[in-house]
């Protein structure tokens, strides 16, 4: 066998684990919109990436057809490779979104480091809630100076509000058509930046009016993304790729 034919094979059966690691990561453990915004695509990136130079590139460099010692070096290789593909499994399996909390005009992704974060409470809810990620929301009082009491306890020291597990409740169709009435209006939105503007322009090609849709961010550990929401039932209808900055939404 050639090293480029070995080389060409050993690619083959790379790709198709990653392939299958890809379609179970996209479908199971970040379903739509998660994948973009918390992490997948960064700890995918480094399991592809150490798996490809691992694997099929350094067959292509030592293979030599009759080498002495060729079995061994192809051993060590799958073993270096077998360890880094465990190790990038794992990492995107303990780094998938267990929970989207609802707070302040925002959703946010948590994974397990935030859901140790959320006390007692809001670990008990989510063990009731058997869909995964969990969906819930943040039940705040309606009084201005109450919830102002709110935000000075986080300048206090308490946690972040969407971290306070106390605070949770289940994300119902109630607490839908919530969201929907503090959504980002689209032509505030449209003139925060060019890529908004942009995202939404390529988004009214392909769906109805946007009288019919509501914006609402999702925030992750390394971006953030827009959600579009149906006002009809308030499910997530589409996704725009752009950071929609923090605070609360324009008026």
């Amino acid at each position: 066998m050639s090293r480029l034919k070995a080389a060409s094979w050993h690619l083959a059966l790379t790709a198709g684990a990653l392939a299958v690691v890809f379609v179970v990561a996209r479908t199971l453990w970040y379903p739509r919109p998660l994948f973009a915004a918390d992490g997948g695509w960064q700890a995918y990136g480094l399991l592809a990436g150490a798996s490809l130079v691992l694997g099929p590139l350094l067959t292509l460099i030592v293979f030599r057809a009759g080498k002495k010692g060729l079995r061994l070096d192809l051993t060590l290789i799958a073993i270096a490779q077998v360890v880094a593909f465990v190790f990038g499994v794992h990492l995107l399996y303990t780094r998938r979104i267990q929970m989207v909390v609802y707070s302040q005009g925002a959703f946010h992704a948590l994974d397990a480091a935030h859901i140790a974060l959320i006390g007692a409470k809001g670990q008990a809810l989510l063990r009731t809630l058997p869909a995964r990620p969990a969906y819930v929301y943040v039940k705040l009082p309606h009084s201005k100076k109450a919830l102002l009491g709110v935000e000075i306890r986080t300048l206090q020291g308490e946690p972040p509000v969407f971290l306070r597990g106390w605070r949770y409740r289940p994300y119902t169709a109630a607490e839908r058509k919530q969201v929907l009435t503090h959504g980002y209006p689209f032509l505030a939105l449209a003139r925060t930046n060019r890529v908004a503007a942009a995202a939404i322009a390529r988004f009214r090609k392909h769906h109805r009016r946007l009288v019919h849709y509501v914006f609402v961010p999702l925030r992750g550990t390394y971006t953030s993304v827009m959600l579009v929401l149906d006002r009809s039932d308030g499910r997530v209808a589409d996704v725009l790729a752009f950071n929609p900055g923090f605070g609360q939404p324009p008026t």
